[in-house]
Protein backbone atom coordinates (compact mmCIF):
# COMPACT_ATOMS: atom_id res chain seq x y z
CA UNK A 1 0.00 0.00 0.00
CA UNK A 2 1.10 3.53 -0.64
CA UNK A 3 2.48 5.71 2.12
CA UNK A 4 1.50 8.82 0.23
CA UNK A 5 -1.09 10.07 -2.21
CA UNK A 6 0.99 10.23 -5.41
CA UNK A 7 0.65 13.46 -7.38
CA UNK A 8 0.18 13.56 -11.11
CA UNK A 9 3.13 12.07 -12.96
CA UNK A 10 5.50 14.65 -14.36
CA UNK A 11 6.94 12.32 -17.00
CA UNK A 12 5.65 10.30 -19.89
CA UNK A 13 5.97 6.56 -19.53
CA UNK A 14 9.14 5.05 -21.04
CA UNK A 15 8.80 3.80 -24.59
CA UNK A 16 8.62 0.03 -25.22
CA UNK A 17 12.25 -0.23 -26.24
CA UNK A 18 13.22 1.50 -23.01
CA UNK A 19 10.95 -0.57 -20.75
CA UNK A 20 12.37 -1.14 -17.26
CA UNK A 21 11.73 -3.88 -14.76
CA UNK A 22 9.48 -2.79 -11.89
CA UNK A 23 9.86 -3.93 -8.33
CA UNK A 24 13.56 -4.67 -8.66
CA UNK A 25 16.72 -2.62 -8.80
CA UNK A 26 18.17 -2.10 -12.26
CA UNK A 27 21.66 -0.64 -12.47
CA UNK A 28 23.04 0.42 -15.83
CA UNK A 29 25.89 2.57 -17.10
CA UNK A 30 24.06 4.81 -19.53
CA UNK A 31 25.52 6.25 -22.70
CA UNK A 32 24.24 9.70 -23.56
CA UNK A 33 22.88 8.53 -26.91
CA UNK A 34 20.79 5.89 -25.13
CA UNK A 35 19.30 8.55 -22.88
CA UNK A 36 18.41 10.67 -25.89
CA UNK A 37 16.73 7.72 -27.58
CA UNK A 38 14.53 7.18 -24.51
CA UNK A 39 13.43 10.80 -24.41
CA UNK A 40 15.21 11.72 -21.18
CA UNK A 41 15.57 15.42 -20.49
CA UNK A 42 18.86 14.92 -18.66
CA UNK A 43 21.69 16.71 -20.41
CA UNK A 44 24.47 14.64 -21.94
CA UNK A 45 27.21 13.68 -19.55
CA UNK A 46 30.64 15.08 -20.11
CA UNK A 47 33.13 12.77 -21.80
CA UNK A 48 34.30 10.14 -19.34
CA UNK A 49 31.39 10.64 -16.91
CA UNK A 50 29.17 7.71 -16.01
CA UNK A 51 25.41 7.82 -15.46
CA UNK A 52 23.68 5.24 -13.33
CA UNK A 53 19.98 4.58 -13.73
CA UNK A 54 17.95 2.74 -11.09
CA UNK A 55 14.24 1.98 -11.08
CA UNK A 56 12.73 0.48 -7.95
CA UNK A 57 9.80 0.70 -5.54
CA UNK A 58 9.91 2.98 -2.50
CA UNK A 59 7.35 4.80 -0.35
CA UNK A 60 4.59 2.88 -2.10
CA UNK A 61 5.46 4.24 -5.53
CA UNK A 62 8.09 4.19 -8.30
CA UNK A 63 11.51 5.64 -7.59
CA UNK A 64 13.51 6.50 -10.70
CA UNK A 65 17.09 7.71 -10.29
CA UNK A 66 19.60 9.14 -12.74
CA UNK A 67 22.96 9.90 -11.13
CA UNK A 68 26.05 11.26 -12.86
CA UNK A 69 29.58 11.09 -11.46
CA UNK A 70 33.17 10.85 -12.70
CA UNK A 71 33.08 7.05 -12.78
CA UNK A 72 30.66 4.17 -12.45
CA UNK A 73 31.61 3.20 -8.89
CA UNK A 74 31.09 6.75 -7.60
CA UNK A 75 27.74 7.10 -9.37
CA UNK A 76 26.57 3.72 -8.11
CA UNK A 77 27.55 4.58 -4.54
CA UNK A 78 25.71 7.91 -4.79
CA UNK A 79 22.58 6.17 -6.06
CA UNK A 80 22.70 3.79 -3.09
CA UNK A 81 22.92 6.80 -0.76
CA UNK A 82 19.67 8.09 -2.29
CA UNK A 83 17.90 4.77 -1.80
CA UNK A 84 18.99 4.47 1.82
CA UNK A 85 17.90 8.05 2.62
CA UNK A 86 14.43 7.52 1.15
CA UNK A 87 14.01 4.16 2.88
CA UNK A 88 14.99 5.76 6.20
CA UNK A 89 12.40 8.50 5.66
CA UNK A 90 9.69 5.95 4.97
CA UNK A 91 10.63 4.08 8.15
CA UNK A 92 10.16 7.32 10.10
CA UNK A 93 7.01 8.71 8.50
CA UNK A 94 4.91 5.87 7.09
CA UNK A 95 1.62 5.45 8.93
CA UNK A 96 1.30 2.08 7.20
CA UNK A 97 4.06 0.90 9.54
CA UNK A 98 3.07 0.39 13.17
CA UNK A 99 6.63 1.03 14.38
CA UNK A 100 7.21 4.33 12.56
CA UNK A 101 7.62 7.53 14.55
CA UNK A 102 4.36 9.00 13.23
CA UNK A 103 2.41 5.84 14.08
CA UNK A 104 3.84 5.77 17.60
CA UNK A 105 3.16 9.48 18.02
CA UNK A 106 -0.45 8.97 16.92
CA UNK A 107 -0.85 6.40 19.72
CA UNK A 108 0.79 8.51 22.43
CA UNK A 109 -1.61 9.57 25.22
CA UNK A 110 -2.83 13.16 25.02
CA UNK A 111 -0.69 15.62 26.93
CA UNK A 112 2.29 13.26 27.08
CA UNK A 113 5.42 14.58 25.32
CA UNK A 114 6.88 12.28 22.66
CA UNK A 115 10.55 12.47 21.66
CA UNK A 116 11.22 12.67 17.93
CA UNK A 117 14.41 11.90 16.07
CA UNK A 118 16.21 14.99 14.80
CA UNK A 119 15.16 14.44 11.14
CA UNK A 120 11.50 13.93 12.05
CA UNK A 121 11.51 16.94 14.37
CA UNK A 122 12.93 19.01 11.51
CA UNK A 123 10.34 17.71 9.03
CA UNK A 124 7.42 18.31 11.38
CA UNK A 125 8.66 21.77 12.35
CA UNK A 126 8.61 22.78 8.69
CA UNK A 127 5.28 21.07 8.06
CA UNK A 128 3.69 22.94 10.97
CA UNK A 129 5.19 26.22 9.75
CA UNK A 130 3.73 25.62 6.27
CA UNK A 131 0.36 24.84 7.85
CA UNK A 132 0.48 28.22 9.59
CA UNK A 133 1.63 30.00 6.42
CA UNK A 134 -1.24 28.53 4.40
CA UNK A 135 -3.84 29.10 7.15
CA UNK A 136 -4.49 25.37 7.29
CA UNK A 137 -5.00 24.74 3.56
CA UNK A 138 -2.15 22.30 4.08
CA UNK A 139 -2.34 20.46 7.38
CA UNK A 140 -0.39 17.34 8.39
CA UNK A 141 -3.12 16.30 10.89
CA UNK A 142 -5.71 15.06 8.36
CA UNK A 143 -5.58 11.39 9.36
CA UNK A 144 -9.05 11.42 10.96
CA UNK A 145 -10.56 13.01 7.83
CA UNK A 146 -8.89 10.44 5.57
CA UNK A 147 -10.42 7.73 7.76
CA UNK A 148 -13.85 9.38 7.73
CA UNK A 149 -13.93 9.40 3.92
CA UNK A 150 -12.22 5.95 3.77
CA UNK A 151 -9.84 7.30 1.15
CA UNK A 152 -7.47 4.38 1.64
CA UNK A 153 -10.29 1.92 1.12
CA UNK A 154 -13.40 1.87 -1.05
CA UNK A 155 -14.48 5.37 -0.09
CA UNK A 156 -17.60 6.56 1.70
CA UNK A 157 -19.48 9.78 2.40
CA UNK A 158 -19.49 10.50 6.15
CA UNK A 159 -22.56 11.85 7.88
CA UNK A 160 -22.51 15.41 9.19
CA UNK A 161 -21.95 14.09 12.71
CA UNK A 162 -19.09 11.86 11.57
CA UNK A 163 -17.51 14.72 9.68
CA UNK A 164 -17.84 17.00 12.69
CA UNK A 165 -16.16 14.43 14.90
CA UNK A 166 -13.29 14.05 12.42
CA UNK A 167 -12.87 17.82 12.19
CA UNK A 168 -12.62 17.98 15.99
CA UNK A 169 -9.61 15.66 15.65
CA UNK A 170 -8.00 17.81 12.96
CA UNK A 171 -5.87 20.91 13.32
CA UNK A 172 -2.16 21.64 13.49
CA UNK A 173 -2.80 24.04 16.38
CA UNK A 174 -3.38 21.01 18.63
CA UNK A 175 0.30 20.07 18.35
CA UNK A 176 3.01 21.61 20.52
CA UNK A 177 6.58 21.16 19.28
CA UNK A 178 9.50 22.11 21.49
CA UNK A 179 12.81 21.08 20.00
CA UNK A 180 12.64 17.30 19.55
CA UNK A 181 9.63 16.91 21.85
CA UNK A 182 6.06 17.05 20.54
CA UNK A 183 2.79 16.89 22.44
CA UNK A 184 -0.73 16.22 21.16
CA UNK A 185 -3.37 18.24 22.98
CA UNK A 186 -6.21 16.64 21.01
CA UNK A 187 -6.53 13.26 19.33
CA UNK A 188 -5.17 14.49 15.99
CA UNK A 189 -3.73 11.87 13.65
CA UNK A 190 -0.70 12.89 11.64
CA UNK A 191 -0.44 11.71 8.05
CA UNK A 192 2.54 12.27 5.74
CA UNK A 193 0.48 12.12 2.56
CA UNK A 194 1.16 15.73 1.59
CA UNK A 195 4.74 16.11 2.76
CA UNK A 196 6.38 12.70 3.16
CA UNK A 197 7.68 12.30 -0.37
CA UNK A 198 9.13 15.78 -0.22
CA UNK A 199 10.81 14.94 3.07
CA UNK A 200 12.29 11.83 1.47
CA UNK A 201 13.63 13.78 -1.49
CA UNK A 202 15.14 16.43 0.78
CA UNK A 203 16.85 13.68 2.79
CA UNK A 204 18.19 12.19 -0.45
CA UNK A 205 19.59 15.52 -1.67
CA UNK A 206 21.16 16.19 1.72
CA UNK A 207 22.85 12.79 1.65
CA UNK A 208 23.97 13.29 -1.96
CA UNK A 209 25.79 16.47 -0.93
CA UNK A 210 28.30 14.28 0.90
CA UNK A 211 29.06 12.24 -2.22
CA UNK A 212 30.98 13.11 -5.38
CA UNK A 213 27.90 12.99 -7.60
CA UNK A 214 27.89 15.76 -10.21
CA UNK A 215 24.23 15.68 -11.20
CA UNK A 216 21.16 13.73 -10.11
CA UNK A 217 17.52 13.59 -11.05
CA UNK A 218 15.24 11.80 -8.58
CA UNK A 219 11.64 11.07 -9.55
CA UNK A 220 9.63 9.74 -6.61
CA UNK A 221 6.08 8.98 -7.69
CA UNK A 222 6.00 12.01 -9.98
CA UNK A 223 7.72 14.51 -7.70
CA UNK A 224 11.13 15.44 -9.06
CA UNK A 225 14.21 16.76 -7.27
CA UNK A 226 17.43 17.87 -8.95
CA UNK A 227 21.05 17.97 -7.86
CA UNK A 228 23.35 20.21 -9.88
CA UNK A 229 22.49 23.10 -12.15
CA UNK A 230 21.61 21.40 -15.44
CA UNK A 231 18.56 23.06 -16.98
CA UNK A 232 15.78 20.56 -17.61
CA UNK A 233 12.29 20.51 -19.08
CA UNK A 234 9.71 18.85 -16.84
CA UNK A 235 6.45 17.76 -18.46
CA UNK A 236 3.26 18.38 -16.48
CA UNK A 237 0.52 15.88 -17.28
CA UNK A 238 -2.95 16.95 -18.32
CA UNK A 239 -5.21 16.61 -15.23
CA UNK A 240 -7.84 14.59 -17.13
CA UNK A 241 -5.63 12.83 -19.68
CA UNK A 242 -2.48 11.59 -17.98
CA UNK A 243 -0.64 10.34 -21.09
CA UNK A 244 -0.92 13.83 -22.61
CA UNK A 245 1.42 16.55 -21.32
CA UNK A 246 -0.34 19.87 -20.82
CA UNK A 247 2.68 22.07 -20.13
CA UNK A 248 6.45 22.08 -19.79
CA UNK A 249 8.32 23.69 -16.91
CA UNK A 250 11.95 24.65 -17.41
CA UNK A 251 14.01 24.58 -14.19
CA UNK A 252 17.64 24.15 -13.22
CA UNK A 253 17.43 23.28 -9.51
CA UNK A 254 15.07 22.44 -6.70
CA UNK A 255 11.99 20.24 -6.74
CA UNK A 256 8.73 20.08 -8.70
CA UNK A 257 5.56 18.65 -7.13
CA UNK A 258 2.08 18.37 -8.61
CA UNK A 259 -1.24 17.74 -6.87
CA UNK A 260 -4.40 16.61 -8.63
CA UNK A 261 -7.07 13.94 -8.59
CA UNK A 262 -6.32 12.11 -11.83
CA UNK A 263 -4.94 9.01 -10.10
CA UNK A 264 -6.30 8.96 -6.59
CA UNK A 265 -10.07 9.18 -6.40
CA UNK A 266 -12.89 6.87 -5.39
CA UNK A 267 -16.45 6.37 -6.62
CA UNK A 268 -19.23 6.32 -4.04
CA UNK A 269 -22.79 5.76 -5.32
CA UNK A 270 -21.76 7.09 -8.70
CA UNK A 271 -20.10 10.21 -7.28
CA UNK A 272 -16.38 10.75 -7.75
CA UNK A 273 -14.59 11.79 -4.57
CA UNK A 274 -11.15 13.33 -4.93
CA UNK A 275 -8.39 12.41 -2.48
CA UNK A 276 -7.38 16.02 -1.77
CA UNK A 277 -9.30 17.19 1.28
CA UNK A 278 -9.69 20.75 2.51
CA UNK A 279 -8.60 20.44 6.16
CA UNK A 280 -10.61 23.54 7.06
CA UNK A 281 -13.98 22.10 5.96
CA UNK A 282 -13.17 18.39 6.05
CA UNK A 283 -14.60 18.00 2.54
CA UNK A 284 -12.90 17.27 -0.80
CA UNK A 285 -11.34 20.35 -2.35
CA UNK A 286 -12.95 21.71 -5.52
CA UNK A 287 -11.43 19.95 -8.52
CA UNK A 288 -10.41 22.44 -11.21
CA UNK A 289 -7.39 20.60 -12.63
CA UNK A 290 -3.98 20.47 -10.96
CA UNK A 291 -1.46 22.62 -9.14
CA UNK A 292 2.31 22.45 -9.52
CA UNK A 293 4.88 24.09 -7.26
CA UNK A 294 8.60 24.63 -7.81
CA UNK A 295 10.63 25.15 -4.64
CA UNK A 296 14.17 24.80 -3.38
CA UNK A 297 12.90 22.40 -0.70
CA UNK A 298 11.10 19.27 -1.86
CA UNK A 299 9.03 19.22 1.34
CA UNK A 300 7.92 22.79 0.64
CA UNK A 301 7.02 21.91 -2.95
CA UNK A 302 5.03 18.86 -1.80
CA UNK A 303 3.05 20.67 0.90
CA UNK A 304 2.50 23.89 -1.06
CA UNK A 305 1.23 21.97 -4.10
CA UNK A 306 -1.52 20.60 -1.86
CA UNK A 307 -2.28 24.06 -0.45
CA UNK A 308 -2.36 25.53 -3.95
CA UNK A 309 -4.90 22.90 -4.99
CA UNK A 310 -7.07 23.50 -1.92
CA UNK A 311 -6.98 27.30 -2.30
CA UNK A 312 -7.20 27.27 -6.10
CA UNK A 313 -5.87 29.74 -8.66
CA UNK A 314 -7.93 32.61 -7.28
CA UNK A 315 -5.79 32.81 -4.14
CA UNK A 316 -3.32 35.74 -4.13
CA UNK A 317 -1.26 34.21 -1.30
CA UNK A 318 1.34 32.51 -3.48
CA UNK A 319 2.03 35.57 -5.61
CA UNK A 320 2.40 37.67 -2.47
CA UNK A 321 4.81 35.18 -0.90
CA UNK A 322 6.89 34.81 -4.04
CA UNK A 323 6.11 31.10 -4.50
CA UNK A 324 6.41 29.55 -7.95
CA UNK A 325 3.02 27.99 -8.77
CA UNK A 326 1.42 26.75 -11.99
CA UNK A 327 -2.27 25.80 -12.14
CA UNK A 328 -3.53 23.71 -15.06
CA UNK A 329 -7.24 24.36 -15.52
CA UNK A 330 -9.27 21.57 -17.08
CA UNK A 331 -12.92 20.69 -16.63
CA UNK A 332 -13.64 18.30 -19.49
CA UNK A 333 -12.03 16.49 -22.40
CA UNK A 334 -8.51 17.54 -23.33
CA UNK A 335 -9.11 21.28 -23.20
CA UNK A 336 -6.87 23.15 -20.80
CA UNK A 337 -5.48 26.54 -19.96
CA UNK A 338 -3.14 27.69 -17.24
CA UNK A 339 -2.36 30.49 -14.86
CA UNK A 340 0.87 30.92 -12.98
CA UNK A 341 2.65 33.22 -10.58
CA UNK A 342 4.63 35.99 -12.24
CA UNK A 343 8.02 34.56 -11.25
CA UNK A 344 7.40 31.57 -13.55
CA UNK A 345 7.12 33.82 -16.58
CA UNK A 346 9.50 32.51 -19.21
CA UNK A 347 9.69 29.10 -17.52
CA UNK A 348 6.29 27.73 -18.63
CA UNK A 349 5.32 26.53 -22.09
CA UNK A 350 1.68 25.49 -22.47
CA UNK A 351 1.44 22.72 -25.04
CA UNK A 352 -2.27 23.05 -25.77
CA UNK A 353 -4.58 25.92 -24.95
CA UNK A 354 -8.18 26.60 -25.92
CA UNK A 355 -9.61 30.09 -25.92
CA UNK A 356 -12.93 28.89 -24.53
CA UNK A 357 -11.33 27.42 -21.42
CA UNK A 358 -10.91 30.18 -18.83
CA UNK A 359 -10.01 30.21 -15.16
CA UNK A 360 -12.95 29.61 -12.81
CA UNK A 361 -12.99 33.23 -11.64
CA UNK A 362 -12.40 34.97 -14.92
CA UNK A 363 -9.39 35.68 -17.14
CA UNK A 364 -7.06 36.24 -14.22
CA UNK A 365 -6.71 34.48 -10.91
CA UNK A 366 -5.69 36.49 -7.90
CA UNK A 367 -3.85 38.93 -10.14
CA UNK A 368 -1.93 36.07 -11.78
CA UNK A 369 -1.64 36.28 -15.57
CA UNK A 370 -3.15 33.60 -17.76
CA UNK A 371 -0.50 31.59 -19.59
CA UNK A 372 -0.30 31.95 -23.35
CA UNK A 373 1.88 30.38 -25.98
Amino acid sequence: MSLLHPPISLQRQPSRRCRRTRGTVVVTVLLSWWLSACGSTVSRAATGDAQIERVLFAMGTDLHLLVTAADRATALNASEVVVRAIEATEARLSTWREDSELSRLNRTPLGQPFELSAPTARDLARALELARITDGAFDPTVGALIEAWDLRGNGRVPSDDELGAALARTGFEHLELNGNWITRHADVQLDAGAFGKGAGLDAALLALADTDAVHARINLGGQIALLGSTRQDIEIAHPLDRPTPAAVLSIDHGSVATTGNSERSVQVDGTRIGHVLDPRTGRPARDFGSSTVVAASALDADALATAAFVLGPASPMFETRGDRVLWILATNGTDSSAVHTSNLTGHVRLLKEHADQVPPDGDTAGGIPRSTN
